[in-house]
């Protein structure tokens, strides 16, 4: 069988400065490529990930059709109806075309990029937090610590507040670390994602013959 690529279809053109580019099921570099695809190749685009940072795509070549992800930045030329087209006027893809198991893996994934952006920010608030009560300290014990010396004094007093700031602090540090505009994109993403694993069906949609393809083309409205 034949395939080709509708006309009505948004498609993009595989770039970048190697010759090859990855493919992947799902769109998280750190899985494994599913397939290499040659610079120049055409695309058809379904959609995008939360970020816009992915794009939902199928390798149409003569004998097969392939599902996978590609980052938009190995992308470039993506049109609609001849016009340029911006990714994030791309529908947010529902990830028809793969598996619930996919699905679960892609949330863990983002579960681990929302659990590094909050504990970056966590991790310099509870330093801030411990840093200002070793100061604080510092000076309670030079005031009215009992010691033999200012430096013992001084030595207790950053002690207990640092006692204080570590055990203490990791309360209130967790208030920016919610506020935190970054956390709160990728906390976003892994809820939508979380989401829509739990709603899945369990087996993608069929991809397998020149009519599934333009099904899924038509599927696919732009915002």
């Amino acid at each position: 069988m034949l395939y080709t690529i509708p006309n009505n279809a948004i498609t993009a053109t595989v770039h970048g400065e190697a010759n090859q580019q990855s493919l992947y099921q799902i769109p998280f570099a750190m899985t494994k490529p599913s397939k290499q695809l040659t610079r120049g190749i055409t695309l058809v685009v379904l959609g995008r990930d939360d970020s816009g940072e992915w794009l939902d795509v199928v390798v149409v070549d003569d004998q097969s059709l392939t599902h996978g992800w590609i980052q938009t930045q190995a992308t470039r030329n993506l049109m609609a109806d001849g016009r340029p087209l911006a990714p994030q006027a791309l529908p947010v893809s529902d990830y028809a075309y793969n598996t619930r198991r996919e699905v679960y893996d892609a949330s863990r994934y983002q579960k681990s990029l929302r659990g590094l952006a909050g504990i970056k920010v966590y991790g310099i608030a509870l330093m801030i937090f411990a840093i200002i009560s070793v100061v604080i300290g510092g000076i309670i014990g030079v005031l009215f610590l009992q010691g033999d010396s200012v430096g013992d004094k001084l030595v207790l007093g950053i002690g207990f507040g640092a006692v204080i700031g570590i055990g203490l602090g990791w309360i209130p540090a967790f208030i920016p670390m919610a506020r935190d505009a970054k956390f709160k994109e990728q906390d976003g993403y892994y809820k939508a994602l979380n989401k829509l694993h739990r709603g899945h069906k369990g087996d993608p949609l069929r991809l397998e013959s020149q009519m599934d393809l333009e099904r899924a083309v038509a599927s696919v409205h732009i915002q």
